[in-house]
């Protein structure tokens, strides 16, 4: 333990002497912070409108108004419309789709639209009609015969009777956000232009379908609660697998490693070394980027045992990543250009940066098979949502890759050059 102790001691040493090391190490994850949480920080990706359509007929299909109304959602150019099937939830369903960094907004039109709406239509011009009645007859009913006249208020009597009958129905559609939806306010303005628009090419008068608006439990997420977690990931990462080739790849030029095969230090002190120096750097990068975000940004992160077991398999999985490359090129340059190719696709394509709902299905695809993807989704799960068990989910498959990489690093790393 001692000759481990003392080469990540070293190894702290030495990387504390290169200035670009730090900088990439703590800086410029910072930097990406301050930048990305300013600019983008309170916005949500898009406004996609999921949309479950009650309002279907006995042969299970949408009726003719509910059908009409989505069209002149969809023809605002404002909404990605969702269709949400009937035989499920609304707000659960949309949940899942969207994940938690977007708030989901949520349209249903109930059963029974088209007919609460056709009846309001008709209650709404017969009252038009018995208003334009009772006009002519106060204005002009001195020049009408008597028996017209009193065929007219029999009428119009009549009328009243049926149109107090009528059901005082309207076609609702229900709108539901999340409480702080900064959103909501901008959403339900392009709605009620909509609903505006089709009640004056329904009636012309009133309104035969209003909007209800509704609030949905659960907290809204910013962009930025988002960022940290993906940041300290994907430099967790990238300080393993670029930074660790570099290192194992130079010492490989140097010799450093054919002689320390000459002292009593085994291959694997040497190996443990480096990850420790790793988790040592991975928890400090954290630790930075958690007082930097919760001073800056009021992001408050849950530092728990959950936490600090990913960020320890983030840094043994990196590590391994970082030695096997190291160890398969002697050419710090060439390990450092493998090391890049690795790591910076797998930082843009996992997630990271990005809510994987926004990317193409093919890329969602291929994000699917990143390690980096799932030690991501750990930590957000873990520091920002609470979500233990989705967080242990992702644990579990960091640890299998960590032991994949662990495991093929100790296989070809060469104690001794030939």
């Amino acid at each position: 333990m001692k000759r481990i102790y003392r080469l990540t001691v070293a190894l702290t040493k030495s990387w504390l002497r290169s200035k670009s090391g730090i900088f990439f190490s703590f800086l410029f994850p910072i930097l990406l912070l301050l930048i990305f949480g300013m600019v983008f920080g309170e916005q949500s990706v898009n406004f996609t409108l999921f949309v479950q359509n009650q309002d279907v007929g006995s042969d299970g299909a949408p009726t003719e108004l509910s059908n009409t109304f989505i069209k002149a959602l969809n023809s605002t150019g404002v909404f990605d419309i969702q269709i949400v099937p009937l035989n499920v939830d609304a707000v659960q369903y949309a949940v899942q789709k969207v994940g938690r960094i977007r708030s989901p907004r949520i349209l249903i039109i109930p059963r029974g639209f088209q007919d609460d709406a056709l009846n309001a239509t008709v209650t709404a011009r017969i009252t038009v009609i018995i208003d334009t009645f009772r006009y002519l007859m106060e204005e002009y009913g001195q020049y009408i015969g008597e028996e017209y006249r009193e065929n007219m208020e029999e009428g119009l009597r009549r009328l009243e009777e049926w149109n107090e009958s009528m059901p005082k129905r309207v076609g609702r559609v229900v709108l539901i956000f999340r409480e702080g939806d900064q959103a909501a306010a901008t959403i339900k303005g392009v709605v009620m232009n909509v609903v505006s628009t089709f009640n004056s090419k329904l009636v012309g008068v009133k309104d035969p379908v209003k909007v209800v608006e509704e609030e949905m439990g659960g907290k809204v997420y910013r962009a930025v609660d988002y960022y940290l977690p993906g940041y300290i990931a994907a430099f967790i990462m990238t300080n393993g697998v670029i930074g660790l080739s570099g290192i194992v790849s130079d010492y490989r030029r140097r010799g450093i490693i054919k002689r320390f095969a000459t002292t009593p230090l085994t291959k694997f002190e040497w190996i443990m070394a480096n990850i420790i120096q790793q988790s040592v750097l991975a928890l400090l990068l954290t630790l930075v980027m958690v007082a930097f975000g919760w001073t800056v940004f009021n992001i408050y992160p849950r530092i728990n045992l959950l936490t600090l077991a990913l960020i320890f398999l983030g840094a043994l999985m990196s590590s391994g990543m970082g030695m096997i490359v190291g160890g398969a090129l002697r050419d710090p340059e060439a390990a450092s250009a493998a090391g890049n190719s690795i790591a910076f696709p797998m930082m843009f394509l996992s997630g990271s940066f990005w809510p994987l709902e926004i990317m193409p299905k093919p890329l969602q695809e291929v994000a699917s098979y990143l390690p980096l993807t799932y030690l991501s989704e750990g930590l957000r799960n873990a520091m920002i949502y609470g979500d233990t068990a989705a967080a242990l989910t992702s644990m579990l498959i960091v640890m299998a890759w960590a032991a994949v990489f662990v495991a093929a690093a100790v296989m070809l790393t060469r104690w001794k050059e030939r």
